[in-house]
């Protein structure tokens, strides 16, 4: 069984979604791995503030805001180029931990996207909804980016604050 990103397992709503995506391990890493750039990919996604000095990497912290519910803040908590990234965070409503996976694929790369929610207080009660409403959400996310990458828009890498590009 995979380990889970939120250290408390217990209650813990998770969806996982997979897409292969004819790009190199490091775009498709570079592009997914930056939350920089989940707002060009999730669209409950408002705003990305980094709100740490440095580059990105483990530590960094960003303030998240999202269409709905209070602003969440996570941190880069695992980060092995061009594997996998992992995010951990939480807001009054919930912890959340979030890892993508890269691995090499038929057309190039093989992306999994993991995401981990639990919520507080008496919200618990809905988390299997939760994971009923997310599915279909992560999985347009992932299609998202599969059609971003796969696009040919220029390198991900080049336009990514991640770079420096």
């Amino acid at each position: 069984m995979e380990r889970f990103v939120i250290p408390d397992s217990r209650r813990v709503a998770v969806i996982e979604v997979e897409a292969d995506v004819a790009r190199s391990l490091e775009d498709v890493f570079d592009y997914c791995s930056d939350p920089m750039n989940e707002p060009q990919w999730n669209v409950r996604m408002k705003g990305v503030e980094k709100v740490t000095d440095g580059p990105f990497g483990v530590g960094a912290r960003y303030r998240m805001e999202f269409v709905s519910g209070p602003p969440v803040m996570s941190e880069c908590v695992r980060l092995e180029h061009p594997g996998i990234g992992e995010m951990f965070g939480g807001s009054k409503l919930m912890r959340s931990g979030w890892r993508g996976r890269v691995l090499g694929g038929p057309a190039g790369a093989h992306l999994v996207l993991r995401m981990e929610i639990k919520l507080r207080g008496l919200l618990a009660l809905a988390t299997p909804l939760l994971c009923r409403r997310m599915r279909p959400e992560l999985e347009r996310d992932i299609a998202t980016i599969k059609a971003t990458l796969e696009g040919g828009a220029g390198r991900p890498s080049e336009r990514s604050p991640q770079s420096g590009g």
